[in-house]
């Protein structure tokens, strides 16, 4: 289903359409939302700053205003002469009810310092319970000297700021301290002349207030940090003179947020975005520094607030395209339906096409423009390829699909001539098939030949190798050619073990239609042949020739039945897959010098194929079988008979004993006895090759390589093989 959605055209006509449209949308979607988030984010900064600033300056105003309170105090008692107590503390109350900013304000008297003359004296008015309330804070046993805003003060000999602090005794609040010292009058720079010091105290609860009065959104906020980083306010109370911003930076072990802080006290403003830590969410954060106190005042903007408009228009945006994209497709499909509704049936019948079903009907598309053209040309094409397939599977049935398709296929295929190239040739023969079928009817040989030649034709077919002759019961193939084939040999020795394999199929099938059991012998050799069109003009074929075909010859004739020999140059190519199983050192005929054959019993790596084991050792006979023995050239039976013993008897050989010498590698028929012990046709017989002569004394003993038997012989040796 899948692939026929992706090999609609009208699917892609649509998609086409459709998806560029909605890339484009996409796009354009992107910019707007892309730029509209910079653009909130600029304006965000600019009025988070500017508020962070103004914020700043109303704060640095009512400190300004605070400040001043015990200035002017101050400098009146700096200038003045000694007023009376009455006057002082009129004048103290006067300055905490006209300044509602301030929570109270206070003198604090050096030892003796004072008109009283007295260890210690501090009057103090602050706001409580919405009045003015007096306390006399030395009476309270209200140690003042070692208060902060005191001894620093007393010590700078400077107005200072004191850091936050909860005043027990005093005003019993959270509340920061402005303090300013005073002297006797026109002793300021002497010794002795410190009297005492005037402050303003500041609630933080009043700069919580006012700081949470600053709207910063719906759900934003502002705190204040001290010059250490401490929280003078801050909407979680907890917070408040508990933690400062580097604490809960240790915590967490959070980097940035320590940045943050340091960044909120050495800067005199800023704009950075904060993680979860301070907001409990993404945010950015806007801050500016109080000149007065050196404190900074943060403002915490949400980034979901922030932004929360755009993502909704975002989200109505893209519901509106998600609709305009359904329109969109379900015209797009209309239209191209409409368009496409013949080229869906022509692809329906080029399908019908490419499975091999030629017989099609274009008649149903009748239009005059580009389609009616193609559909005329598709059907002139189906005729020519129904021509094509005819000569393609009547040339299939003699030449091998590569062969035919070198030669339908390319313009040169039926060219005279050839090119020497480097392939693999495999060459196997039925032992003794010739003599085995002399004597069964025409029709009987080729039912028994096809199906041995039925099974050899379709393993090499799989293995890709190209059939050059079939000449009885012998096959001449090559690996390499017309298509280049870099593992040719490999794919020649794989092929030929596969061959012998399907041998042990065609005997069972064999035994039970009463036919003989038949051996093979394989051939493998990689060299350098001509490979190309044989012949005339009148008739011709796709073959190799050269020695190397002739040598491919030579090695088969050595071969037994179950055995695969390949030569040096074939095994040098897949020396890291083959399984050895013996190395043959030959004198051949024509051929200088000894040759070494290797008889491969199984492949490792991608084919992974072993030849069953066979019991090779023979058996020593109770009692020895009198034979008839006749030496075959060329594959045709000597006329005369060798008498001689079989001794020992195994599933694949049989020791003999010659009362003449027999010659190594010579291909033998044996006569067996019947059952009245006379050697006849009754009897049966094999067929073998003397791999192995020994002389002794009056004797010669040959080890036979059985390569087949009649079904008498076979139930004679089945027992052994068994």
């Amino acid at each position: 289903m899948v692939s026929r959605i992706k090999a609609s055209i009208v699917i892609k006509m649509t998609l086409l359409v459709l998806g560029s449209t909605a890339l484009v949308m996409a796009l354009v979607q992107a910019y707007n939302y892309t730029n509209s988030r910079r653009m909130i984010l600029e304006s965000a900064e600019n009025n988070a700053r500017n508020l962070s600033l103004s914020v700043a300056r109303r704060i640095e105003q009512e400190f300004r205003a605070v400040k001043k309170v015990p200035e002017c105090l101050a400098d009146y008692l700096d200038t003045l002469p000694p007023m009376d107590e009455t006057t002082l503390l009129a004048l103290l109350h006067s300055s905490v009810v006209e300044n509602p900013e301030v929570f109270g304000s206070g003198i604090f008297f050096e030892p003796h310092g004072s008109f009283l003359n007295q260890d210690a004296w501090a009057p103090y008015f602050f706001r409580s319970d919405n009045e003015i309330k007096y306390r006399q804070l030395a009476s309270q046993g209200y140690d003042y000297f070692q208060k902060e805003f005191y001894y620093i003060t007393r010590g700078l000999n400077r107005p200072h700021w004191s850091d936050p602090y909860f005043d027990t005794g005093g005003g019993d609040i959270l509340m920061a301290t402005y303090a300013v010292p005073f002297f006797r009058p026109g002793a300021r720079n002497e010794e002795g002349g410190f009297v005492g010091v005037v402050t303003a105290d500041v609630s933080l609860k009043w700069l919580t207030e006012l700081v949470e009065s600053v709207h910063v959104g719906k759900t934003g906020f502002g705190f204040i940090i001290s010059d250490t980083g401490m929280f003078v306010s801050h909407p979680n109370e907890e917070r408040i003179m508990h933690e400062s911003i580097f604490s809960i930076a240790d915590k967490l072990n959070h980097k940035e947020l320590r940045t943050i802080g340091r960044a909120m006290i050495r800067n005199q403003d800023g704009f950075m975005p904060i993680g979860l830590e301070l907001a409990g969410e993404e945010a950015f954060l806007a801050f500016a520094k109080i000149p007065s106190t050196g404190w900074s005042l943060g403002v915490v903007l949400l980034k979901s607030e922030l932004f929360s408009q755009l993502h909704r228009l975002q989200q109505e945006t893209i519901a509106l395209a998600v609709i305009g994209v359904f329109l969109l497709l379900a015209m797009s499909y209309l239209l191209a339906r409409s368009l496409a509704k013949p080229l869906i049936s022509m692809a329906g019948i080029t399908q019908q096409i490419a499975k091999g079903d030629l017989c099609v009907d274009l008649s149903h598309i009748r239009r005059t423009d580009e389609v009616g053209r193609l559909a005329i040309s598709l059907g002139e094409m189906v005729e020519g390829l129904k021509q094509k397939e005819f000569i393609r599977d009547t040339f299939g049935r003699y030449l091998t699909k590569e062969v035919v398709a070198n030669l339908l296929e390319s313009k040169d295929g039926l060219k005279l001539g050839g090119e020497a190239r480097e392939i693999t040739l495999m060459m196997s023969d039925l032992r003794g098939f010739t003599a085995l079928t002399a004597h069964m009817p025409p029709e009987a040989v080729i039912s028994f030949l096809n199906r041995y030649l039925g099974r050899m034709v379709e393993i090499l077919m799989a293995h890709r190798g190209v059939i050059d002759e079939i000449i009885g019961d012998g096959i001449l193939a090559f690996f390499g050619a017309p298509e280049p084939m870099e593992d040719h040999t490999l794919r020649a020795v794989a092929c030929a073990l596969e061959m012998q394999a399907a041998m042990a199929k065609i005997n069972v099938l064999n035994e039970r239609a009463g036919l003989a059991h038949l051996e093979m012998g394989v051939a493998v050799h990689t060299g350098t042949v001509v490979v190309g069109n044989i012949g005339s003009e009148q008739r011709s074929k796709y073959g190799a020739v050269g020695s190397d075909v002739n040598f491919t010859g030579r090695i088969e004739s050595y071969t037994v039945g179950g055995q695969v020999l390949i030569s040096e140059a074939a095994y040098e190519k897949v020396v890291p897959h083959a399984m050895v199983k013996e190395i043959l050192n030959l004198q051949m005929k024509g051929i200088p010098g000894k040759v070494n054959l290797y008889d491969i019993h199984g492949m490792k790596g991608p084919y992974n194929i072993i030849l069953p084991e066979r019991d090779e050792i023979p058996i020593a006979l109770e009692f020895p079988i009198k034979v008839a023995v006749s030496c075959l050239n060329q594959k045709i039976v000597g006329t005369e008979g060798i008498e001689a013993r079989i001794t020992h008897t195994s599933q694949t050989s049989a020791i003999l004993l010659f009362s003449e010498a027999v010659s190594q590698w010579e291909d033998i028929r044996v006569h067996l006895p019947d059952s009245k012990q006379s050697l006849n046709k009754e009897g049966g017989e094999f067929y073998g090759k003397v791999v192995q002569v020994t002389a002794m004394d009056s004797v010669h003993e040959a080890l036979v390589r059985i390569t087949s038997l009649s079904p008498q012989a076979y139930k004679i040796f089945s027992p052994v093989r068994d």
